[in-house]
């Protein structure tokens, strides 16, 4: 009896670290999970710092950019029918 008491003793004991890290981790995922939307804001704001956004202004200047791009590839890919490179002009003339 005394063995059998040893054996699972031993056992039991040689578990514990075991027991013990897995509850650690259960812990730290509680504890992230009660924090989530405030270690959200953190990520957010750290990206923030990291890659700025635009200000409007550069945004609409981008666009414009992009649209007067786009424009000029329809224009340059319809050199052969004259009314449509005069309205494409027209369209890019207007924005």
């Amino acid at each position: 009896m005394s063995i059998l008491l040893q054996t699972t003793g031993a056992t039991a004991f040689s578990l514990l670290p075991l027991v013990r890290g897995v509850g650690l981790v259960l812990a730290i995922a509680a504890v992230a999970l009660f924090f989530k939307p405030l270690l959200g804001g953190i990520f957010r704001a750290l990206v923030l710092v990291v890659k700025p956004r635009l200000s409007k202004d550069q945004q609409a200047a981008r666009r414009n950019m992009r649209n007067a791009k786009v424009l000029q590839r329809m224009t340059n890919s319809s050199s052969g029918n004259a009314s449509l490179t005069a309205e494409l002009r027209a369209m890019a003339a207007r924005s």
